[in-house]
């Protein structure tokens, strides 16, 4: 019923120079609204869109930031494939709760990435933790990307649009280095399938690391974008600048990269209450 529309929004999103991933998340996000709707798009009102925010919410249980994602899909559509004046008292965004990611211990990161048999997630896994990288811009890594005279990574086409190095460690190197050997010396994608030729996909390594969590026998919900938050957690303990941190994450805004602050160990970093400084005595 609604494919020119679907149509058209894939010609608005590429106009609009959007990257792969979000023309993918918006295209799938309407087609799923529009489903849901059941009309023709044109005749689309506010009370539909509201009704499908409470059907995600309570039909689905979808989580608010989720409901978000969704609702920032559906306004360009309306915006820009209808030309549908988009009022947001009508349809506000929804509250979000912030919790904190799980932040594993450096012994724990060590355990967990030599407990993969497979080289190949192994060295995966290893070089998001090490480097601070995206999974997506690690499985579009290319042979000529990571420089062992510089040691660094060059990461193209990254979330922000912005190209960056990212640091490579010694003993990702030497990782990096035999998986290279053992899988045939790649020279185009770096982390190809076996099965396309093109790049792994997301949740291919979402399900891997998911499984190995499971052989651990740890109660822990272990996500790629895991090695990106233990990354800034460690660099942080350790005393490096979070200027220096947001420009290896890739961060635009200094925000994204302070509000890893709230969950360091101050103990790690030195930092203790006045009480302890103040002398006295505890008895």
């Amino acid at each position: 019923m609604n494919k020119k529309y679907l149509d058209k929004l894939l010609q608005d999103m590429k106009l609009k120079n959007f990257t792969e991933s979000t023309i993918e998340t918006y295209w799938l996000a309407t087609k799923n609204f529009l489903k849901y709707l059941n009309k023709d798009a044109s005749l689309l009102t506010y009370a539909d869109i509201r009704n499908y925010i409470f059907y995600l919410q309570k039909e689905e249980g979808k989580m608010p930031s989720t409901i978000n994602c969704y609702l920032g899909a559906i306004r360009f559509f309306c915006e820009y494939t209808l030309g549908f004046e988009w009022n947001s008292r009508k349809v506000p965004k929804m509250k979000t709760n912030k919790k904190f990611p799980l932040i594993l211990t450096k012994e724990e990161v060590n355990t967990y990435i030599d407990s993969f048999e497979s080289l190949k997630y192994k060295t995966i896994v290893s070089t998001m933790y090490s480097s601070g990288m995206r999974v997506s811009e690690v499985l579009h890594l290319r042979y000529g990307d990571v420089s062992r005279k510089k040691m660094q990574i060059y990461i193209r086409n990254a979330k922000n649009r912005m190209d960056r190095y990212a640091i490579l460690a010694e003993r990702n190197l030497a990782i990096l280095t035999e998986y290279w050997f053992r899988y045939n010396r790649p020279t185009e994608w770096l982390f190809p399938s076996q099965v396309t030729g093109e790049p792994l996909t997301r949740s291919a390594i979402a399900l891997y690391m998911n499984r190995q969590t499971e052989l651990l026998g740890w109660n822990k919900k272990i996500t790629p974008h895991t090695m990106r938050h233990c990354f800034a957690i460690h660099m942080l303990e350790d005393g490096i600048s979070h200027t220096f941190i947001q420009q290896l994450l890739g961060h635009r805004s200094p925000s994204s990269t302070e509000h890893y602050l709230q969950m360091t160990s101050k103990a790690l970093m030195g930092i203790c209450s006045p009480f302890d400084t103040m002398g006295g005595s505890n008895e």
